[in-house]
C-alpha cells in the first residue's frame, strides 16, 4: 500500500498490542517514550537521524576530498573542529549500509537533505559575497531557534 502506514493493514487492537509490547521493552531504561503516528514519527526521525547523519557524512566527506592530512588538521584543530570531528568519525565508524537505508528509505527524508544543501548554499553565497549582515542573520535566527529549545 503505497503512502500507507502499518497502522491502516491491521486491526487497533493489534496495534495497541504491538505498541504495549514495544513500549515494556523500554520501560525499565530511562528512554523517554513519546506516542505519535508512524507518519510523524518518519517526518521527526528524517531530521534527528537523516539530518545529523547527512551534516556528518557532509563533513567528512569535505575533509577527505580536501587533501589536507588529517593529522595535519588535528594538530590545528578547535574546540568546535574537534567536537564535529569526534561525532562526523563515529558516524564514519557505523554501518554504511544502515545509514543508507535511513536516508533511502524514509518517504520524508529528501526534505532535510535538500534544506541541508540550500543552508550550504546560502552560507556559500553570503560568504563569496561579503554579505557579513546576511551572515550574521542566519546565525541570530540560529540562536534564536535554540532558545526555543528550552
Amino acid at each position: 500500500m503505497a503512502g500507507g502506514c502499518i497502522e491502516e493493514l491491521l486491526p487497533s487492537d493489534s496495534v495497541a498490542d504491538a505498541t504495549s509490547a514495544a513500549k515494556e521493552l523500554f520501560a525499565a531504561t530511562m528512554v523517554e517514550q513519546l506516542d505519535m503516528s508512524l507518519d510523524d514519527h518518519d517526518r521527526l526521525i528524517a531530521y534527528v537521524l537523516g539530518l545529523s547523519h547527512a551534516l556528518n557524512i557532509a563533513f567528512f566527506t569535505a575533509l577527505a576530498e580536501s587533501g589536507e592530512a588529517a593529522p595535519k588538521l588535528a594538530r590545528m584543530s578547535s574546540t568546535t573542529f574537534d567536537s564535529q570531528l569526534l561525532v562526523s568519525e563515529a558516524v564514519a565508524q557505523d554501518n554504511p549500509h544502515l545509514y543508507f537505508e535511513i536516508q533511502h528509505l524514509n518517504r520524508y527524508g529528501r526534505e532535510p537533505l535538500a534544506a541541508l544543501a540550500d543552508a550550504a548554499s546560502r552560507i556559500q553565497e553570503l560568504v563569496s559575497a561579503g554579505d557579513e549582515e546576511g551572515f550574521v542573520d542566519l546565525m541570530l535566527r540560529g540562536r534564536k531557534y535554540f532558545e526555543l529549545r528550552g
